[in-house]
């Protein structure tokens, strides 16, 4: 059999090479002792929308275009310095963009995404550093950048 596109097999190869080792990256925290793990279903976000993940995030309004949420977080020491690293290493890969850091004397707040296409959005990832304590929250869905707008206009990072 002749592979007519052989550029786009290989970029096909890598971007699915790089979902399963995110979700193996992932997968590994949530069942390790120390780390404790949310994940709020698509359905449980239309029960309740209102529903505050993580400095005070509006989900309301994008809760029918989000598909699962995804909360990671430790503050064994041991724990937060593998995550941060592992974290930090992957998210700043070729699948993911930085949107937004900010940094204050107690924390830094990065956010990345994982576009689908040019105007729409597959994932929004928020990594919180503190000192600490160490936080991934990972939502999966179809949103726009308009929506990542809207969704973080008032947060606020009170710790």
């Amino acid at each position: 059999m002749k592979i007519k596109h052989p550029l786009l097999l290989a970029a096909l190869l890598l971007l699915t090479g790089s979902c399963l080792a995110q979700k193996s990256f992932l997968e590994r925290y949530s069942k390790m002792d120390g780390v404790t793990t949310v994940y709020i279903s698509k359905t449980m976000l239309q029960i309740m929308p209102q529903m505050e993940i993580y400095a005070d995030i509006d989900l309301q309004e994008f809760s029918g275009r989000l598909t699962g949420i995804l909360i990671l977080t430790s503050e064994k020491e041991s724990i937060t310095k593998q995550m941060r690293s592992e974290a930090t290493e992957f998210y700043s890969g070729k699948a993911f963009e930085v949107l937004m850091k900010i940094k204050d004397d107690e924390s830094l707040v990065s956010f990345y995404i994982r576009r689908k296409n040019e105007q729409r959005i597959a994932e929004l990832v928020m990594l919180v550093d503190d000192e600490d304590e160490f936080v991934i929250i990972q939502m999966i869905g179809d949103l726009t950048m308009e929506d990542i707008k809207k969704m973080t206009k008032d947060v606020q990072f009170d710790h």
